[in-house]
């Protein structure tokens, strides 16, 4: 029913506090209508210089307080309550709305990768507290189904957003019943384009480090992110029961920082989490096959999408433990052919150098010397792997906040990077310090 000029006056008679308060338990929608009814109510929702008003909505909505979050990237000045929560009302619109123009919808999806990037961190003896951010883009995005229709809607820009926030959900929308057939085709074509993308020898050179960078911007290359993660993370999912307890954690939740376990209280000096246990998935193909797939045979053409469809062929996947220790640059032996980060420009942030062992397949140990940096595009990580000599070399991103559970999606390849050399992608995530093992017990058998 609308408000009569009786009403109205009534609502001012109560002392302007209360009104206040009143407010602050609806929803901003609402509240924005009654500013709308007269000049006295407009001013009471956007008067107050303090923004009691549009802090409390915010916060009882509810999201993560942004007070309580430190960010290298966090802009200086005071956070504009109301600014914010507008514009999250409005990406909540737009995914509701059938038809939206592409600007809107980029603008959404912005949105929710600020949403997701602005979550609290995990903290000691919170550890299962889930984050008010992550839980309403998770209920927008699957109420909405926003994100399942626009593979190829957007431009260069728009594509590098969209994955990005594809790669931060890592396929926890794309799940479907037995009888979908509609999503199971929708996956089979994501797993098509992921493994076309991945192997492709072309998106491997020394203007983007070998690694998943973009070379124009010499930023993170998100589709190739996305891609990586949903190669390993499908590939994962054929072998149920492969090292069934060890699986990485992934999903928004785990983008937090410092959810990694034993992340919320680190030593002082390692601030990435970096020392302790981790385990590292790594695929690749047949290097009969990867040649094949990339300069045409068996009666395909050069990259090819349909060659993985071939009952030839096979995809494979192993499984490595690490355990890491920090040390100083000045340590790394010059046989390493680690390319030193630039200092780190954030103070707090400074770059480490680790060193440790890795034990694969048969038990076979190795040695890992690598380096972490914070850069604008967030975390980056990079290693040398060496048996009796130097072998291969990684380059990968921090999924997510410092720490995070999600880990470091990256790529692999020989370290020369020789015409023709292997590369393959990979997926590193710490773990309890009792996490199972299954690749050293083969040292002592």
């Amino acid at each position: 029913m609308a408000a009569t000029p009786t009403t109205l006056s009534r609502v001012f008679q109560i002392p302007p506090e209360l009104t206040e308060h009143a407010l602050t338990l609806c929803h901003p929608r609402d509240v924005e209508s009654f500013s709308q009814t007269c000049r006295k109510a407009r001013r009471l929702v956007y008067g107050s210089p303090d923004q009691y008003l549009w802090r409390q909505l915010f916060l009882l909505f509810p999201f993560d307080d942004p007070r309580l979050i430190s960010s290298p990237f966090q802009e200086d000045g005071q956070f504009n309550w109301r600014k914010e929560l507008h514009r999250r009302m409005e990406a909540q619109l737009i995914a509701c709305r059938t038809s939206s123009t592409l600007e809107d919808l980029l603008k959404a999806i912005e949105t929710f990768i600020s949403v997701v990037q602005s979550a609290a961190p995990v903290t000691w003896g919170h550890e299962r507290v889930p984050s008010p951010n992550l839980l309403w883009v998770v209920e927008v995005l699957q109420s909405t189904n926003m994100l399942r229709y626009l593979p190829l809607l957007f431009s260069e820009e728009g594509n590098q957003s969209l994955a990005r926030l594809r790669a931060y959900l890592a396929l926890t929308l794309d799940e479907y019943d037995d009888d979908d057939v509609e999503g199971k085709e929708r996956l089979k074509s994501i797993r098509t384009r992921s493994r076309c993308q991945v192997y492709d020898l072309r998106n491997y050179h020394q203007d983007n480090d070998w690694g998943p960078f973009n070379i124009i911007a010499g930023e993170v290359d998100w589709t190739h992110i996305e891609s990586i993660i949903n190669v390993v993370s499908m590939n994962l999912s054929d072998r149920l029961n492969d090292w069934p307890d060890t699986r990485p954690r992934y999903g928004l939740e785990a983008t937090r920082a410092y959810s990694a376990p034993g992340t919320t209280s680190l030593a002082t000096g390692d601030w990435a989490g970096i020392e302790g246990h981790w385990r590292r998935y790594v695929c690749f193909m047949d290097y009969r096959d990867l040649f094949a797939f990339n300069y045409g045979n068996r009666g395909h053409g050069q990259r090819d999408g349909t060659y993985f469809d071939t009952p030839h062929f096979e995809e494979a996947m192993r499984l490595i433990e690490l355990k890491l220790t920090l040390i100083d640059a000045q340590t790394i032996p010059e046989v390493y052919t680690l390319g030193r980060f630039p200092d780190s420009p954030y103070t707090h942030y400074p770059t480490l150098y680790f060193t440790g062992s890795s034990w694969g397949i048969k038990g076979n140990e190795a040695t890992v010397v690598g380096s972490v940096t914070m850069s604008e595009g967030g975390v980056l990580l990079q290693a040398s792997i060496a048996n009796s000599h130097i072998q291969w070399s990684s380059e990968g991103v921090q999924i997510g906040g410092i720490a995070s559970a999600f880990g470091v999606i990256g790529t692999w390849t020989g370290v020369h990077h020789d015409h023709g050399d292997p590369v393959g992608p990979f997926w590193l995530y710490k773990v309890e310090d009792d996490h199972p093992i299954y690749m050293r017990t083969l040292v002592n058998n």
